[in-house]
């Protein structure tokens, strides 16, 4: 291995993690990418491309391309299941202390038969594959989930696995790292939609968020209504969820883009599917996507005002109130299908990362830059933010920002090394 100064740790695998680890790796750096779930690929690797017949250009693809080649990277770790415990030192020369949780499946000896999650008695499921794009492909056991490890016995999934990859005595382990510089890429949260009580998520199965149609999508390849497996023909995407109002101020960029794009392949899948889309301002900025709303507005209904309450009717039909804000009254619109497009919000656990790292907060809880003219640098020189950890990103913007953090660590280390030789 390498001096401190030519390894980077990477803190989040998503895309922005992954682009800036692929940017340092190709560049002769040796990585560290560094992720607190079981697999890598964050929220993006969830997202179906939303072609029709022409490309969307909604950058899915990037996601699943630039995963596969951080993966196979010889110069990139990764270090799944893990946490920072506690960082000293400096730019140049930084120690970082990392607990990495037990997989308890062997990812070389699991062959994804899926035994497992067939036999295992829990609902949800204690032991499930990884999402389409995620990596390494190994099925993924949920400590909190199993019975085993809540003191019951029950090996059903250990006993029926072929290569014998489970393996329930597996213990937490430490390490210490030492590397040079810092890329933090811990991503965001998605708003809880159950914080808006009364629009039925989690009372109505066929209320759903974005995110879960971007996984049925990208699972299914089509479109199906959870309560009763029937194609929708009348959906509603509800706008800023979680953005814009008392407790989230700022806009999340991304949602306007990806309901209308989501919206656009339904109908293409399905063209007499109506959809209907409540919005307060529609956020057209981004190459090429005011002409793309040019197309599709005289396919999809668009209605100023965001809709405060949804019943579900004697029939399973959801009953939609809303204010109508061009014509000043109030309405009702039933629906089969009700999509609440939930903005971005800060990670949960990135008050706790920032005072492990010694960075700051914006008031709005992302992490925060040192000054207004960078938007990688924090507080502590040789500790660096990328992609929608920083704010609100879609997926263009997490990559450009997450190379930009990857040319400004290698620039900190040059000038730490030569530091190092001049003194």
């Amino acid at each position: 291995m390498n001096s401190a100064s030519r390894i980077v740790l990477v803190v989040g695998s998503g895309i922005s993690g992954v682009a800036s680890a692929l940017e340092l790796a190709n560049a002769g750096f040796d990585v560290y990418l560094l992720e607190k779930e079981a697999v890598v690929g964050g929220h993006a690797a969830s997202f179906p491309c939303k072609a029709t017949d022409v490309c969307s250009k909604c950058s899915a693809c990037v996601v699943s391309d630039k995963i596969k080649q951080a993966v196979l990277h010889p110069k990139i770790r990764l270090l799944t299941n893990s946490a920072i415990r506690k960082l000293s030192g400096e730019a140049g020369n930084f120690r970082v202390e990392i607990t990495q949780q037990p997989r308890y499946v062997d990812e070389e000896r699991c062959i994804a038969c899926s035994l497992c999650t067939e036999v295992c008695p829990t609902d949800p499921k204690a032991v499930y594959p990884p999402p389409a794009e995620g990596a390494p492909f190994s099925y993924i056991l949920d400590e909190a989930l199993c019975l085993h490890f809540k003191g019951e016995k029950c090996d059903l999934c250990r006993e029926n696995c072929p290569t014998k990859a489970i393996e329930f005595d597996r213990k937490p382990q430490e390490q210490e790292l030492s590397v040079g510089a810092i890329v933090v890429a811990t991503g965001f949260d998605v708003f809880d939609a159950r914080g808006k009580g009364s629009l039925g998520y989690g009372r109505y199965p066929d209320v759903i968020t974005g995110l879960d149609l971007e996984r049925i999508l990208n699972r299914e390849g089509c479109l199906r209504l959870p309560s009763n497996g029937k194609e929708p023909r009348n959906i509603a995407f509800i706008q800023c969820i979680g953005s814009r109002d008392e407790g989230h101020g700022y806009c999340s960029h991304v949602c306007c883009k990806y309901a209308m794009k989501l919206a656009g392949l339904i109908k293409y899948q399905v063209p007499d599917t109506r959809i209907t889309i409540f919005y307060i301002d529609l956020q057209t900025a981004g190459k090429g996507f005011a002409q793309f709303y040019e197309e599709y507005k005289a396919k999809i209904r668009f209605i100023r005002g965001v809709p405060v309450e949804i019943l579900r009717s004697e029939f399973g039909e959801l009953d939609v109130r809303f204010e109508d804000i061009s014509q000043g009254i109030v309405c009702r619109d039933t629906f089969d299908l009700v999509v609440l497009s939930v903005g971005i919000s800060p990670g949960k656990n990135s008050w706790d990362l920032a005072r492990i790292l010694g960075i700051n907060m914006s008031n709005d809880g992302f992490f925060d830059v040192a000054d207004p003219l960078s938007t990688n640098e924090t507080n502590v020189d040789g500790i660096l933010l990328a992609g929608a950890c920083q704010g609100p990103k879609d997926i263009p913007d997490s990559v450009a920002h997450g190379i930009a953090a990857a040319s400004k660590a290698m620039e900190i280390l040059s000038e730490s090394v030569g530091r190092r030789v001049t003194g």
